[in-house]
């Protein structure tokens, strides 16, 4: 999933829980990763067009999520942009300025409803397709791996994936979680700090992550696809686990914009969010005011 994975324990250590952590994420790359040639997505994306592959039930449910999660977003989140991200690259040696025509082209093969998936086989109809689980994958793995340890583990633990976080447990001296948020212009700066009173999980997506520069142009891996929206540096998202999985993610909240994605909020009122805008304004939740604290005083904050 080209991140990190770090599982901090603060009770007694459980050798055997952390290590369950690591291969649940492991066993999610050999499903989802495009990269990996024997992986059940590059399966899938090699018969494009020719017929449907047999996957197994991780996999299926994965790509169901994802299917889930395109129709919530109207799809600003879609699983078969992969045709589009391997023509940039982002964040790979190869990585590239496609030209206009390979864009037109690529962009013709973005099309969830050529995706098909029953019977437990995935099918892309077009040949040419090609399907990148890189938005949903990681925080999937985050979300199932923190239930399988939470059933295991009632000390406090803390699984970090890439900066997106969840909490199993409570600290040792009872006080709450407190989560910094990355600063989306400053690297290895904290915008804020968050304590997780009622939450166990909080997702960042940001421009900075993965980007490319060109002619003083710059390109995140993340494709922002609604027009006449105010663009979104970086969406932070906190929940808590009540074994259903968010039905949009960080992604999709830079891929839409900032009304958009006020839409959503109102749709799932358990998700609280602190979204920060191009122009360096940050929008937060009502649910989250009394426990966040900006560390950037530069900040336009503002109620979402």
């Amino acid at each position: 999933m080209g991140t990190f994975l770090k599982v901090t324990q603060y009770g007694k250590p459980h050798k055997k829980v952390a290590d369950k952590v690591s291969d649940y994420f492991q066993k999610i790359e050999h499903v989802c990763s495009r990269f990996l040639e024997n992986s059940e997505i590059s399966c899938i994306n090699r018969n494009a067009g020719v017929g449907p592959v047999s996957v197994s039930p991780l996999c299926e449910e994965i790509c169901l999520e994802a299917w889930k999660e395109t129709k919530f977003t109207e799809g600003a989140f879609n699983p078969t942009i992969g045709v589009l991200s391997s023509l940039w690259n982002i964040g790979q040696d190869n990585a590239g300025f496609p030209g206009e025509e390979a864009i037109k082209a690529a962009t013709k093969l973005v099309d969830i409803e050529a995706l098909e998936i029953k019977n437990h086989s995935v099918f892309l109809k077009k040949k040419g397709m090609s399907i990148d689980l890189g938005g949903i994958a990681k925080e999937f793995a985050l979300f199932q791996s923190a239930c399988l340890a939470e059933e295991k583990y009632h000390e406090g633990m803390l699984i970090d994936a890439g900066g997106d976080i969840a909490t199993v447990g409570n600290k040792s001296d009872g006080s709450p979680w407190c989560i910094g948020i990355q600063h989306p212009r400053k690297r290895n700066t904290l915008l804020a700090t968050i304590m997780l009173d009622n939450w166990d999980m909080i997702q960042t997506s940001g421009d900075y992550r993965r980007f490319i520069k060109h002619k003083d142009t710059f390109y995140s891996h993340i494709f922002h696809t609604v027009k006449d929206e105010i663009p979104l540096i970086s969406a932070t998202l906190i929940f808590k686990r009540n074994k259903i999985i968010a039905p949009f993610g960080g992604a999709a909240c830079l891929a839409s914009g900032l009304n958009k994605v006020k839409q959503w909020l109102v749709k799932v009122p358990e998700i609280e969010a602190v979204l920060i805008t191009y122009d360096g304004r940050a929008f937060i939740t009502k649910g989250v005011q009394n426990y966040i604290h900006f560390l950037d005083d530069t900040i336009e904050l503002q109620m979402l």
